[in-house]
């Protein structure tokens, strides 16, 4: 199966697949990154088909089975390191950056953010605005565009300072739930400790967990869900109902609904489970009304008559349709990624562990939910742009070592040879391509930063960003209340820019000019006031007045309240 990713590779723009309509990151990322770990992944798969002696790895399977707390713990320090020295403690993209703003909007008790409304379209890129986050350029209210579940996770770490925290746990969770989902799936803890294994492997689960994307609270609400139903009493079935609820709120309502489906049908077509089944959509009322409903009715607040319903009936009709040309290339190079960010064949294992133990029911339905994850997406016109591995499967790819440690549960006395090769394969994987991964991960977030120079201390700096270079505006990020001690804000052109700050700093300097970024510095008294919007908070309080700016920049743009 490698020798077919690197054959992609080779025919990609070559001879049969195209990534020129691809958005420029994702071909970016494939085409520099992936089309090069894909030779170490090769190289891995050789060296595992070379050893022979299954002992030494069912030792350390072993030892993951009995020692899961352990390794819980020390796999979550770890990440949580990963998360502040790899991925630099930073919203890298949009996605990312919208869960962040949202979670400190929380942490500060509140539901939307409050910015000076003359200086939105200088606080959030117009064309961000409606797309990531959606805020109003009447009122100033702001909040983030997709459902908030997983920024009201996150808004607690945000409290305490400690938001690089919150994925890693989760993963931990994650990490725990494989584990006993295969133990109660098998009774074998091996079988767990394969499982656990093989997710250690992957590079996809360590890159979701130390980042700030929602993937990570997807997957571990899902993996909690199906934990639930493996025994339907009704007390579980309702648990699982209000897990599914939080998922179907933690970004947006699709990954859930695929992934969930097989389990609901099974329990509502079952008359031994009719009273888990009531239960279970009891469970799911409250919080999808809360936070769902809820949380569209305030955003139809914020934009003024914009509707949330109208935008979300108006998204389903144009995102998804029948696959054509260019999604089928966007298909084939997402599963290429899922491939590559993956122990190498754990896909085929999770294929094989299908088939041994497809007489089991909990086995076939963590299949259906992976399997409708995956062709669900087929239908999505545009690919994922921005992420790691294939983003769009991670909400189901949990299934995805719990299948293939079924593979190695069943025929103990004829799976040596198996063991050896899928043993060696993760530990070589966890050894070479995760760590090559993680410093690929490193260069692409510290290129995209160094975009930007550095915040000079003690602050009352103001950077203009202009737009272009490597995604420069998703730089442009801006505490929801301003209270940061430095402002980045979108460059409306050179005139308008500095007649931003002759209306609010008039003693500002410019001390740096670089290619699509302007650093003014405020001097060395704290410009930040305490709020009239919000007593007792001091903050950057500024504004624009719409006055006549004369000469200027012949780049200059249309005012940032047009």
């Amino acid at each position: 199966m490698t020798t077919l990713v690197l054959a992609y590779f080779y025919a990609a723009d070559n001879h049969f697949f195209s990534a020129r309509r691809m958005t420029p990151i994702f071909r970016y990322l494939l085409m520099a990154y992936d089309a090069k770990t894909v030779w170490l992944t090769l190289a891995v798969c050789i060296a595992a088909a070379l050893w022979k002696n299954p002992l030494p790895l069912f030792k350390v399977v072993d030892f993951i089975g009995l020692n899961i707390t352990t390794v819980v713990t020390a796999t979550v320090a770890l990440l949580a390191l990963g998360a502040v020295f790899i991925y630099h403690n930073d919203a890298f993209s949009m996605d990312e950056y919208a869960a962040v703003f949202q979670a400190k909007t929380f942490a500060a008790g509140r539901l939307t953010a409050q910015l000076p409304p003359t200086v939105v379209n200088w606080l959030i890129p117009p064309g961000f605005n409606g797309a990531f986050l959606v805020a109003s350029r009447t009122t100033g209210q702001a909040m983030e565009a997709y459902w908030p579940g997983f920024s009201l996770i996150l808004s607690p770490f945000e409290f305490i300072g400690t938001p690089w925290l919150c994925n890693s746990i989760l993963a931990g969770i994650g990490i725990f739930l494989i584990h006993r989902i295969t133990f109660e799936i098998t009774g074998d803890r091996r079988s767990a400790g394969w499982a656990v294994l093989f997710t250690l492997g992957s590079g996809a689960f360590a890159a979701y967990a130390i980042s700030y994307y929602s993937m990570q609270a997807h997957l571990t609400a899902n993996l909690l869900f199906v934990w639930l139903l493996l025994k339907p009493t009704p007390y579980r079935a309702f648990g699982a109902g209000i897990v599914g609820s939080l998922a179907l709120a933690l970004h947006n309502p699709l990954p859930h609904v695929l992934f969930a489906a097989p389990w609901i049908i099974a329990i509502a077509r079952s008359k031994e489970q009719r009273r888990s089944f009531f239960a279970l959509i009891l469970g799911y009322l409250p919080l999808t009304f809360l936070m769902g409903a809820g949380w569209l009715y305030l955003r139809e607040f914020v934009t003024s008559g914009n509707s949330g319903f109208n935008v979300i009936s108006d998204n389903i009709s144009a995102v998804f349709r029948l696959p054509d040309l260019p999604m089928i290339d966007i298909r084939l190079a997402e599963i290429a990624k899922m491939w590559i960010w993956a122990v190498p064949c754990l896909f085929l294992l999770a294929v094989v562990g299908r088939l041994r133990r497809g007489d089991d029911r909990h086995v076939r339905l963590l299949t259906q939910s992976a399997v409708l994850t995956l062709v669900g997406y087929v239908f999505f016109i545009f690919d994922q742009g921005h992420g790691w591995g294939y983003r769009y499967f991670h909400s189901a790819w949990g299934a995805v070592p719990i299948l293939a440690a079924c593979a190695m549960n069943s025929r103990p006395h004829s799976n040596d040879r198996l063991a050896a090769f899928a043993g060696a394969a993760a530990i070589l994987n966890l050894a070479l391509v995760v760590p090559l991964q993680m410093a690929q991960i490193d260069r692409i977030i510290t290129r995209h930063s160094a975009q930007l120079p550095p915040l000079r201390r003690p602050g009352n700096n103001v950077y203009f960003v202009a737009d272009g270079g490597f995604y420069r505006a998703d730089l442009v990020q801006s505490d929801p209340l301003l209270r940061a001690d430095d402002l980045i804000l979108f460059s409306a052109g050179d005139a308008l820019d500095a007649e931003l700050v002759r209306q609010n700093w008039p003693t500002a300097v410019l001390v740096e000019r670089g290619i699509g970024v302007q650093e003014w510095n405020l001097g060395p008294k704290d410009q930040r006031k305490v709020s009239k919007d919000l007593p007792g908070l001091k903050r950057f309080d500024f504004s624009y007045s719409g006055q006549a700016v004369s000469g200027g920049s012949s780049g200059a743009r249309p005012r940032p309240d047009s």
